[in-house]
């Protein structure tokens, strides 16, 4: 489903007052989907361009508007310089 499993502390979500266990029912103004979310994060590095969330809390629903405009982002793992390489390792 489109449970929200996680939310940082001082991110865009936790500042919009998402939290755990909410789920995300609507991306501007469409069925909640990951690539309609992926595609509204994408757009909005545009700061014209709002990330709008509505989002299921219990019995309540509300709108949420997200303030964050770094588009897509996916960790990966660097090794710091200088620093033994411990993946190889495993």
């Amino acid at each position: 489903a489109n449970k929200i499993r996680s939310v940082q502390w001082d991110s865009p979500a936790f500042k919009a007052g998402l939290a755990v266990g909410m789920e995300i029912v609507a991306v501007d103004g469409q069925a909640s989907t990951p690539d309609r979310l992926s595609a509204a994060v994408t757009a909005a590095k545009d700061p014209a361009v709002p990330v709008a969330l509505i989002v299921k809390d219990g019995d309540q629903f509300r709108t949420v508007v997200l303030d964050y405009h770094d588009g897509l982002r996916y960790p990966r793992l660097e090794r710091i310089p200088g620093t033994p390489d411990r993946l190889t390792d495993i």
